[in-house]
Formats: structure tokens, C-alpha cells, sequence
């Protein structure tokens, strides 16, 4: 996986490499490291690959331990005050050990819960050039979340849009509304539908996700170009907010299921 790490693309990636550099350069293994860092191997492994980023408190901890001058404490800093576009990074590995997911999508299901035919509908119609590769990493993310041991929590709002704004054709819909259906039926997952007389909403902003882990809660936002991993409290809180308050108005669980239902009827 490091081999894949891009120092001229993201400062997340000089991080990681820099760790394992400091690492190799003070002959530790990951296991010593996990030690120093009250951590397990596995976590030093996703930092050094890029698959989690390096928090300020390990990055103080690395200071500390390796005399680096407050090295990793400022870039880390930097990187968290920077969005440099890489999204991806840490995305599928917070949802793969978040205890509970918030979801609030304004136009399209969210990919969590996409069916193959619906997913690669919604790839085909943007400009994905890989279609089968994005359509691999999307069920992946699926089944690191579904098929663990323990599933998280997972509260979804849809925008009414999302049900009557077709991807592939009526028997892709229907399909897909069925996956929504049956997910709902889950006893970890909730979903509900903000209806079209909603009125006005904060959610018209775009779509998120707040996640909790490690006991800890960050969010995601979506863009039609890129999206964002936030994880300062105070911009997380906002989001955290804005999920409460378009519930406040969304239809509850069961009238959901029946506007699900209802609109299932449609595509014929």
C-alpha cells in the first residue's frame, strides 16, 4: 500500500512516509511503535500506509519520543488546516470502524447503499473513466461496514429527489428501492425520507455523513468534485446540527417505508 503514496499529491502522504522513514531510521518495529504510541500494530500500519491519519496526539507522542523538533505537531497541523483534495484517504477505513453513521443525501442513494446496477448507473452518468474499478471500491466500502462482527449504528435521511430521480432504467429503481427497503428492515439501520413539502432546510447545502470512532465523531461532505474529511469539533458539531434539525422535519420510519413503497409502484 505505501508504494502508492504520493508525496506531491497530498501532505497527508509526506506524513505517513516521513513516519515510517523516522521509524526505519531509529530501528523500530511497528510493534515497538504501537507500544510507544499505546496503540496496536495495526493502527501504525494504516498511518504508514496511508489509510488513517496521524493525530495531533500521536503526532506529539513522535516529537516526543524521537526528538524532531515538533516536526509532526506542526504537520499535522498544516494538514488539518489544508484541504488538499484527498478525500479518499482514511474515508474507507473510518467508516470501517465507525461504530455510528449519520447519512443526509440530497440527490442520489448514498454509495453505502447502492446496489451494483444502481451504482454503476450513477458512475456511468459522471465522468468516471473506470467504471468496474469504482464500482470494486464502492462495494468493498459496503462490505467492510455490513459484514463486520458488529455493524454500526446507521441513521439515513434521503431528500424525496433521491426516490424519483431514475438511474438505469425502472427495473434498477425498483431494485434499488428494494435494497433501501430491505436495509431498513436491519434491526442497526434506520431510514427516512424528507418529503417533498418539506418547506426549507439547511440540507440544501449538499450531502454528509458524521461518523463516531474510536469514540470519537468527524463527518464527510460531498462535492461534485471532491469532498472533505472534517474533523475539527466545532465544524463537526455544525454538521451534527444540521442532521438533528432536518430530522426534526423529516417523515419518521414507518410513513418513510410507505412513500419507499409508494414510489417502487411508479417505476414500472
Amino acid at each position: 500500500m505505501s508504494n502508492s503514496l504520493d508525496p506531491d499529491r497530498s501532505l497527508w502522504h509526506v506524513i505517513a512516509i516521513e513516519v515510517r522513514r523516522q521509524r526505519e531510521l531509529h530501528g523500530l518495529s511497528e510493534t515497538a511503535l504501537a507500544r510507544a504510541l499505546d496503540c496496536n500494530r495495526s493502527t501504525v500500519s494504516r498511518i504508514e500506509n496511508g489509510l488513517r491519519r496521524l493525530s495531533a496526539k500521536y503526532a506529539a507522542t513522535l516529537d516526543e519520543l524521537w526528538q524532531t523538533r515538533l516536526l509532526f505537531t506542526r504537520l499535522v497541523a498544516f494538514a488539518n488546516a489544508t484541504d488538499d483534495g484527498d478525500w479518499f484517504t482514511g474515508l474507507k477505513d473510518y467508516e470501517a470502524r465507525a461504530t455510528r453513521i449519520k447519512m443526509w443525501e440530497l440527490s442520489v442513494v448514498p454509495g453505502l447503499l447502492q446496489t451494483p446496477d444502481y451504482a454503476r448507473a450513477v458512475l456511468s452518468a459522471g465522468l468516471v473513466s473506470d467504471v468496474d474499478r469504482e464500482l470494486e471500491k464502492r462495494l468493498s466500502r459496503q462490505a467492510a461496514v455490513f459484514e463486520k462482527p458488529k455493524p454500526p449504528h446507521i441513521s439515513v435521511i434521503l431528500n424525496w429527489v433521491v426516490l424519483e430521480q431514475p438511474f438505469g432504467g425502472p427495473d434498477v429503481m425498483r431494485g434499488q428501492l428494494a435494497r433501501l427497503l430491505e436495509v431498513a428492515d436491519l434491526s442497526n439501520v434506520s431510514v427516512r425520507v424528507l418529503e417533498k413539502g418539506a418547506g426549507d432546510h439547511m440540507g440544501v447545502e449538499g450531502p454528509f455523513k458524521l461518523l463516531t470512532v474510536d469514540d470519537r465523531d468527524i463527518a464527510y461532505t460531498d462535492a461534485p468534485t471532491r469532498g472533505r474529511l472534517i474533523l475539527e469539533p466545532p465544524d463537526v458539531q455544525y454538521l451534527s446540527v444540521g442532521f438533528d434539525r432536518i430530522g426534526d422535519i423529516a417523515a419518521t420510519v414507518r410513513p418513510s417505508r410507505a412513500l419507499i413503497e409508494g414510489t417502487m409502484e411508479t417505476y414500472q
